[in-house]
């Protein structure tokens, strides 16, 4: 009996060690996660540096702030007055942060400056800003290299705030600058919470596949342990089948939010629809996943029908600019390669097309000539058919058409009609519509166009070949998807264009007027094309777009007349269909979805 005793006392201390050990366990926390060649930022000024980051992760609401590890530039022997510190608002009072829920000094040991709290601070909802400051007493002006030039220390990873900085001479506001990489400062999180084997999945938006066919997903595994994963078990939950997998995986831990890929296959449920799919990780290392945002719920579609996608190719242009004819030569030979699934706009800056202070553009670009996809990355048209087919592959989560007409004789309004189908419900839809008017065959003989590109040696391409054997400037150059109006400043999507919630395979119709009364352009009135694209709002990102060329007159709906009750299908545009595909047409005067 006292063997017995003895043993399970044993037992009982044994584990009560090791719930001790896991409530004391630590782990770091920041942009900066251990990896990586750390870069000295700096104004090359004697002068107080404040800096922050923002902690923003709702998944760290609850755990305690217990320290605070401060990059320091070892070789800048000016520095000094380090401090660390926590606060809910950046606040400056004569200059100087004040923040709101702690400040205590740090001494620097090599690289770093630790400071640890008095009391653990738990975070709250809201987020809070980690940060530092210090001073630089002196700098060698004779010397660009002088280390106390650059006593920030900054990781490349890019955030949106960037290096978040104030200064007592240079920034004298807080000021984002992104473009300096992040701060390397790191919290030290412990508590309760702090496990050795806990993780996390992140799972991409927008998964779509055709009915029948299993979907392949790269899901971002994240290590919110301060043990290293060897491997892991993780479970998907479709319509209440559970399937359990595998996976040999490493990542190192201590610094919470590393994170790796791999893939998984979801199978296809019997029915097309959007289900909404569990992904959990249930073990790591063969142990139970502490996490508490171990599971992941995800909407996949299995579509009956992939829309088309259209990316939108925006060219930055002027008649000025000697170099623009290379990127015009792109332009045309993508046109004419791929008909009317090419939507391309070109904005001129700073010449006779342009139609508003380029600052309300929808990009404002350093120099010309300057070109976008989808609003999402730069792109070369003379060489980009490539990635350009990558972007069609992009599955779209709706399909949208436009339509556009005259409504008055003397052909200053045009009415313009986006409708749009989504394949799938979508609860605060984050998808809107913006609406571009586009001039085609714009030419004048008081327009010169430089040519850089004039005496140089033929390519082979006729597209770029026609430009070297051009003159320079070129006279009367016609111009073709010239932007002449946009629905609002910056191409922003209009509110409210889309309902807030949306349903699968139901059209949703949006109507534009643009008013080109004022417009005194040499426009071809029978070439005018109107250009309706779906953004979303979230991203900036466009998903979708179509083009239509401006009517005569009202085509679709209120075009068809009623009168032989005959069951006859027609298309927007007012065309008898005799075999309907799935889409959008129009029955007896009525709205049919095939």
């Amino acid at each position: 009996m006292d063997k017995t005793l003895h043993r399970l006392t044993g037992f009982v201390v044994a584990l009560l060690c090791v719930l001790t050990a896991w409530a004391d366990s630590e782990i770091y926390y920041g942009v900066y996660q251990g990896t990586g060649t750390l870069t000295g930022f700096g104004t090359g000024k004697a002068e107080t540096y404040d800096v922050a980051i923002h902690l923003t992760d709702p998944s760290l609401v609850g755990m305690e702030i217990r320290g605070i590890r401060i990059p320091v530039n070892a070789n800048a022997k000016n520095t000094s007055a380090y401090k660390g510190w926590l606060t809910r608002e950046l606040t400056l009072v004569s200059g100087k942060v004040v923040p709101d829920i702690m400040s205590l000094e740090a001494t620097p040991s090599g690289s770093w400056a630790e400071v640890r709290l008095d009391e653990p601070y738990v975070i709250e909802a809201g987020g809070l800003y980690v940060g530092y400051s210090l001073t630089v007493s002196g700098v060698d002006a004779g010397n660009a290299n002088d280390p106390n030039r650059f006593p920030v220390m900054t990781t490349a990873t890019e955030t949106p705030e960037g290096l978040l900085i104030h200064t007592s001479r240079t920034y004298r506001k807080w000021v984002p600058l992104a473009e300096e990489g992040s701060p390397a400062v790191v919290a030290i999180l412990g508590g309760e919470r702090v496990k050795p084997y806990a993780a996390t999945l992140e799972v991409p938006d927008n998964l779509y596949t055709l009915m029948g066919k299993s979907v392949t997903a790269t899901l971002t595994l994240v290590n919110h342990g301060t043990e290293n994963i060897k491997n892991l078990d993780y479970e998907i939950e479709l319509d209440g089948q559970k399937e359990t997998k595998h996976v040999s995986k490493s990542l190192t831990g201590g610094y919470y939010g590393r994170s790796t890929t791999f893939s998984v296959t979801v199978p296809a449920p019997a029915a097309s629809g959007t289900y909404d799919v569990a992904f959990r990780v249930t073990k790591v290392n063969g142990e139970e996943n502490r996490d508490e945002t171990g599971e992941v719920i995800a909407p996949v579609t299995w579509l009956k029908e992939i829309p088309v996608r259209k990316p939108l190719v925006e060219e930055y242009t002027g008649t000025w600019c000697q170099y623009c004819p290379r990127v015009l030569a792109g332009m045309e030979k993508m046109s004419d390669q791929n008909g009317d699934d090419f939507v391309g706009v070109a904005y001129h800056v700073q010449d006779e097309m342009q139609f508003a202070p380029a600052v309300y553009y929808p990009a404002n670009p350093n120099g010309l000539p300057s070109c976008f996809i989808d609003r999402a990355k730069d792109f070369a048209p003379q060489s980009g058919q490539s990635e350009w087919e990558t972007r069609c592959k992009i599955i779209a989560p709706a399909t949208i058409g436009v339509e556009a007409c005259w409504t008055d004789d003397e052909q200053t309004r045009i009415e313009a009609v986006a409708t749009v189908n989504f394949i799938r419900n979508f609860k605060n839809n984050p998808f809107q519509v913006a609406y571009i008017l586009l001039a085609n065959d714009l030419h004048s003989t008081d327009w010169a166009q430089s040519n850089a590109l004039s005496g140089g040696s033929l390519t082979g391409d006729p597209y770029t070949d026609k430009y070297i054997k051009s003159p320079n400037p070129i006279r009367d150059l016609h111009y073709d998807e010239v932007a002449i109006a946009q629905s609002l400043d910056l191409g922003k999507p209009i509110p409210g264009s889309m309902p807030s919630d949306v349903e699968e395979y139901t059209p949703y119709a949006h109507k534009l007027t643009f008013d080109i009364s004022d417009n005194d352009l040499p426009l071809d009135k029978d070439k005018m094309e109107v250009v309706a694209v779906l953004i979303n709002i979230e991203t900036g990102e466009v998903m979708n777009c179509n083009k239509g060329h401006v009517a005569d007159k009202p085509v679709g709906i209120e075009d068809i007349k009623n009168e032989t009750m005959d069951n006859a299908v027609y298309d927007l545009s007012g065309r008898r269909v005799q075999n309907p595909k799935h889409g959008l047409y129009i029955q007896n005067g009525k709205k049919l979805i095939k």
